[in-house]
């Protein structure tokens, strides 16, 4: 395998053709997250197959492929006329960052027909050493407008997942306005909180959804006060009604959510959508119905069109049902002589694969059905909706369960299906990539400061009123989030230049498509007077600075979830002078980091009450009480202007880990008072004491401080 000497960085890549010649448009995206579900998507009309790895797959639990499987899934696929797409989509930590240049070496050697990614390290490494493979911007990117989409694209990247919250005619206002190919979700999960914004599994365990862990939070039942409820579990999408109207906006792919879906499921939803998408006009309302009826024998939530209908707060949240995925088959009445008495709902067969719940929505292990018999004992294959039928009793089991139909077992066996795949494959050999000593020394170093002396303290607020207590406090910079509040109040203020040399902008996450030219408008109006330090929270806010940027002196925010040493890189090639790490990331990164040469300056953030979930609905929570899981995590549910957020019960503090940090050499740090469930802008001044002692007064979190990343 041929090996590369290090490229230099593409500044501004010319635009690629996204679909290739021949291909159709836009084209039918399917998930496979094992050989099974692979062939049920390509035998059911796929135009394409995303699948993940075994390793930075944002469907960790998945069962994924390795290197070989995927070196002859790729040729089997293209034989075919259907492409493959590898998401390579988790946040890349700082410990995994050498071997992912070994990963990239040998996704070029295969040869998918894209990669889809997140992490900036990698977006960065794939266009310096591997320019050939082309790049699709995940939707953990957290992409909502159209700045966003071209910041990607400048970046080198083909395609752009758009985020799933995002309306009909927000979709059809950012295809106008770009040019990158443009990826929308048709079918599946929704996730309560925006994609690349939820923190809640890291935050409470430490599976981090940003690297495929999720465990689903957002599903569980909660309590607020004497109410009880799914309030944050969200129904599934099913977008077939607009696809008549999405085939005509500059679309490149309809992608149905399911790595971890059954092969079954996989191959109904894709043929549903294939019958619909090939509806010649005039016949698309009778491709619709039949589809729905196909529709109707998958295993999934309730569905709903998701964002793209008008009632999308009604239609999402439905809190009196359970957040479980499948067919509800039928209901355990009894427990007699070793069986389950079962009221059908659903025709049941053998073959069938059941998993059972509780009345508390809590999950049980599942099983696959053997023999269905009658309520007399009598053997059979099949029982029908409102019989009574027998199953052998499963262990966990009792009277008052749920069963729901989550897959049906295949006939076909994957040692088959892969011997179909084996006949014409050629064998596949993965070679490290030679020089990856030498690829951090490519990037300039910047000066970490490295006496105590010169520890520079970041201090962010919220709102203007908050701003004299910081202006008072010691801290060498002060951040005023960019809400359009504070941005009106600021440009009736005048500051002398000792107060404006201290203060900066920190633009908001969420920037939505119809308030983008505001905010380009207001950043340029106060560039212009002399604002240039700004922080960056999403890919969209590179997009809104006009003309020269050299002046500007730019900080990228800890949405940008930079864990690793190349992805610190991609923030100084964007212009940042300074970067602030990811939330999540851990003591062992921190000390991985610590040792390794950086191009931007690393800001640590010691404080913080970040947002857990951040949502454009709005569930039926109450702001004056909190809420709570059935394990006694306490939320508080706080509204914000255009969505809502829920916070823990405490803010993260790093205080108490000061003498290690400061032994890792890092000397700025991040002190975020601009998020909470109280008013922004607390007491600043007990705040920095205690930072100055090293002290975290109780109750607080480490986060994921002390785990294993």
């Amino acid at each position: 395998m041929k090996c590369r000497p290090p490229r230099p960085v593409r500044q501004e890549p010319a635009a690629r053709t996204e679909i290739p010649a021949g291909a159709r448009v836009p084209e039918l995206l399917a998930p496979a997250g094992q050989i099974e579900s692979f062939f049920a998507a390509l035998e059911n009309g796929a135009d394409a197959i995303y699948l993940g790895l075994k390793q930075l797959s944002a469907r960790a639990t998945a069962t994924n492929f390795t290197l070989d499987e995927l070196a002859q899934l790729v040729p089997y696929a293209h034989s075919r006329n259907t492409s493959i797409y590898v998401a390579v989509n988790s946040a890349l930590t700082a410990p995994e960052f050498p071997g992912i240049l070994d990963l990239l070496n040998a996704l070029s050697e295969i040869s998918p027909d894209a990669l889809i990614v997140q992490d900036p390290g990698i977006i960065l490494l794939a266009r310096k050493f591997f320019p050939e493979l082309k790049l699709h911007a995940s939707t953990l990117a957290g992409v909502h407008n159209h700045a966003g989409v071209n910041r990607l694209h400048r970046m080198g990247v083909d395609r752009v997942v758009l985020a799933r919250e995002l309306k009909l005619e927000e979709i059809e206002s950012i295809a106008s306005k770009t040019t990158a190919g443009l990826e929308v979700f048709v079918h599946g999960a929704l996730c309560y909180s925006y994609s690349g914004f939820c923190l809640t599994s890291s935050y409470r365990g430490g599976h981090s959804g940003l690297q495929g862990k999720c465990v689903q939070p957002c599903r569980l039942q909660f309590r607020q006060g004497k109410n009880e409820g799914f309030f944050l579990s969200c129904n599934d999408l099913c977008a077939l009604p607009f696809l008549p109207r999405l085939k005509r906006m500059r679309i490149a792919a309809f992608k149905i959510e399911g790595r971890m879906k059954p092969a079954d499921y996989i191959a109904m939803v894709v043929k549903a959508y294939r019958h619909v998408l090939d509806a010649p006009a005039g016949k698309e309302e009778d491709a619709l119905a039949q589809a729905r009826e196909w529709l109707a024998q998958s295993p999934s939530r309730r569905l709903t069109t998701g964002f793209l209908g008008d009632d999308f707060q009604s239609e999402i949240l439905t809190p009196h049902r359970s957040g479980s995925s499948g067919l509800w088959i039928g209901t355990v009445k009894k427990i007699e002589n070793n069986r389950m008495i079962v009221a059908l709902r659903q025709t049941i067969r053998s073959g069938d694969r059941l998993r059972p719940e509780s009345r508390e929505a809590r999950e049980k292990s599942a099983f696959t059905v053997a023999e269905v018999f009658t309520a007399s004992g009598t053997p059979g294959q099949q029982g029908n909706a409102g019989e009574n039928v027998l199953l052998p009793l499963l262990s966990g089991v009792v009277p008052g369960d749920r069963l729901f139909k989550v897959g049906t077992r295949t006939k076909t066996s994957a040692a088959g299906l892969w011997q179909k795949v084996r006949t014409d494959a050629v064998p596949f050999y993965a070679r490290a990539f030679q020089g990856k000593e030498d690829v951090v020394g490519t990037w300039p170093e910047v000066n970490r400061q490295t006496s105590r002396a010169e520890e520079t303290v970041v201090l962010k607020v919220g709102s203007w009123a908050a701003m004299s207590d910081a202006f008072r406090s010691t801290a060498q910079m002060i951040f005023l989030t960019a809400s359009r509040q504070n941005l009106e109040l600021v440009a009736r203020q005048r500051l002398s230049p000792v107060l404006r040399k201290r203060f900066m902008w920190s633009l908001p996450a969420l920037i939505p498509e119809k308030e983008l030219e505001y905010y380009r408008a207001a950043v340029n109006w106060y560039a212009g007077k002399g604002y240039t330090a700004w922080e960056l929270n999403n890919w969209a806010h590179f997009d809104l600075f006009e003309g020269d940027r050299s002046r500007l002196a730019l900080m990228a925010g800890y949405r940008f979830n930079v864990r690793n040493a190349a992805a610190v890189a991609a923030m100084a090639d964007g212009g940042c002078r300074w970067t602030v790490l990811s939330l999540e990331i851990t003591r062992e990164e921190l000390a991985h980091l610590g040792a390794t040469p950086l191009s931007s300056i690393p800001v640590v953030p010691v404080y913080a009450w970040p947002p857990l979930f951040t949502s454009r609905l709005v569930p039926r929570l109450s702001e004056e009480k909190p809420f709570m899981t059935p394990k006694n995590d306490v939320y508080l549910f706080r509204k914000r202007p255009g969505h809502s957020v829920i916070y823990a019960d405490r803010p993260m503090n790093w205080f108490g880990q000061m003498p290690f940090l400061r032994e890792q050499g890092y000397r700025h740090y991040l002190l975020d008072c601009s998020e909470g469930p109280q008013e922004p802008g607390r007491d600043l001044d007990r705040l920095l004491n205690n930072f100055r002692a090293a002290r975290a007064e109780e109750p607080f979190s480490l986060f994921n401080f002390e785990r294993r990343p």
